[in-house]
């Protein structure tokens, strides 16, 4: 049956969401500011060229370990993992990031929990849904493909 889009039943949404840093699982302590990554292609006369601008991401973590933030700092990948609950079926989320860090800033507030914020400037990023690859982005050597899309097979071969 199709949903009000034609599209299909509609998710409910993320129900759980860790963030794997320096081999440490901070289920309970990710914040609600993480944002992956939004993907807008570089445009010429209209056209696409089929590459992307560079993508950026900001993990949020209520936790002021000292590990996630070298870790961070050190351009190391992390890992998202996640639950997607769909009409009572849970299906698995999985991203594997890694970039360098842009910005970085603590958030304090009396009666809040403190959070730290990472702002990356992506090199890789890879989204897995329900066992299936949605997105995979390299910056070099540059590839992007978006569910089984190329935005631009030839590029590497051109330069």
């Amino acid at each position: 049956m199709a949903d009000k889009n034609g599209l299909g039943k509609a998710s409910q949404g993320l129900t759980g969401l860790s963030i794997l840093i320096a081999g440490k699982n901070t289920f309970g302590y990710t914040g609600d500011g993480t944002k992956g990554p939004e993907i807008e292609f570089n445009m010429m006369d209209e056209e696409s060229t089929g590459l992307v601008k560079p993508l950026t991401m900001t993990l949020e973590v209520e936790n002021l370990n000292i590990e996630f933030i070298t870790h961070i700092a050190t351009n190391l990948p992390f890992v998202l993992k996640g639950n997607i609950s769909e009409d009572g079926e849970n299906k698995p989320y999985l991203v594997t990031a890694q970039g360098k860090l842009k910005k970085m800033g603590t958030d304090i507030k009396v009666g809040d929990k403190v959070k730290r914020s990472f702002e990356l400037s992506l090199t890789m990023y890879s989204e897995i849904v329900n066992n299936i690859p949605t997105v995979l982005y390299t910056k070099s050597p540059y590839s992007c493909i978006l569910g089984a899309i190329d935005t631009a097979p030839d590029f590497n071969n051109n330069i």
